[in-house]
């Protein structure tokens, strides 16, 4: 059960994902909402694998009553809500991990994504054996699907699309750095991109000033350290949140002067007390980098093999096996 970028906007995913981290899986199980879960909260999507007894409305009616109260409301009212059941979920899930139901098609985070919800659900005992066929099934299919479409080769990410949007409101203009919040996939491949593009200075700032070093020295940028970040935000012509979880601590008035564009890559967005402070500074969030996005012909051939794939390995899921398919059932599937 969940939602995703197509259907659900983006406050209401955040309202789903507010304060629950790694102990909304124990709590639904404490509360007999499911006897096993994962919870998978990315950039697009918000989603609760589980095994339950009910099917159906039954099913999600349980769910609900098993959530924690003040999720409980939001997940019941949730626009664009979507439930899979049986075979149904194995095929959601492997396209999901593929890339295939991404903002940007075959996206290179996710696949490591859904393996840390899995691995996360195995730590406070979500994961038994339905999870781990599923999403030992899933994530095989995925790796394989990923491989014969080329899904990896190239920079496909949001970090990239944020790069190309920031060109295009910018175009340029600006000659004051820019400030990184982050230093993780996302933030890399924006600040890879920006690099190539653009002469201005990078800033990067990061919980983990480690990485953030290392990022600074692929892009020849400048450290900020993490309990300055504030302080070079009204000197940055650019913000450029990557960060996760959640609102950043900020007080400050209203300014006159600042940054001119601030991107928030955030689930929940990490930036909104931010940006009250700076009224004139266009902004950007993943709400608005979706409205960009399109399918180009070219990738109508790898969405296809990777397609095929699937369904090769979708059968054997069905059919309770483990082998891979071969290439003949890859392509007669």
């Amino acid at each position: 059960m969940g939602v995703d970028q197509h259907a659900t906007p983006l406050t209401v995913r955040e309202s789903l994902t507010a304060g629950v981290g790694d102990r909304l899986i124990p709590y639904l199980m404490e509360h007999q909402g499911a006897s096993e879960g994962v919870f998978l909260s990315t950039c697009n999507r918000v989603e609760i694998y589980g095994c339950s007894k009910q099917r159906g409305p039954r099913m999600m009616e349980s769910l609900f009553r098993a959530m924690p109260p003040n999720l409980r409301q939001s997940w019941r009212e949730a626009r664009g809500l979507y439930l899979h059941e049986g075979i149904s979920c194995w095929r959601h899930l492997a396209e999901v991990a593929t890339g295939l139901r991404s903002m940007v098609i075959g996206e290179n985070e996710i696949l490591r994504q859904v393996r840390l919800a899995y691995a996360c659900a195995g730590e406070v005992g979500g994961a038994n054996r339905g999870m781990h066929a599923l999403f030992q099934s899933g994530l095989r299919a995925a790796r394989a699907a990923r491989a014969a479409a080329g899904f990896g080769r190239g920079d496909a990410s949001v970090g990239r699309l944020a790069a190309e949007a920031l060109q295009e409101v910018m175009q340029g203009k600006a000659s004051r750095p820019l400030l990184l919040l982050g230093s993780g996939h996302t933030a890399r491949s924006f600040a890879l991109v920006e690099h190539k593009r653009c002469a201005r200075p990078i800033w990067i700032s990061s919980r983990s000033e480690d990485r953030a070093r290392l990022l600074a020295n692929e892009v020849e940028g400048e450290v900020v350290p993490w309990v300055r970040w504030s302080n070079a935000v009204e000197a940055s012509s650019v913000v450029v949140s990557a960060l996760a979880g959640g609102e950043l601590p900020w007080s400050v008035e209203p300014c006159s002067s600042g940054p001119e564009l601030m991107i928030d890559l955030g689930v929940p967005r990490t930036m909104t007390a931010v940006r009250k402070s700076f009224p004139e500074a266009l902004w950007v969030d993943l709400e608005e980098l979706s409205s960009k996005t399109e399918i180009r012909p070219e990738a109508l051939g790898s969405i296809h093999r990777a397609e095929e794939v699937l369904r090769a390995h979708e059968i054997l899921f069905a059919l309770g096996k483990k082998r891979e398919p071969s290439r003949t059932q890859v392509w007669s599937g």
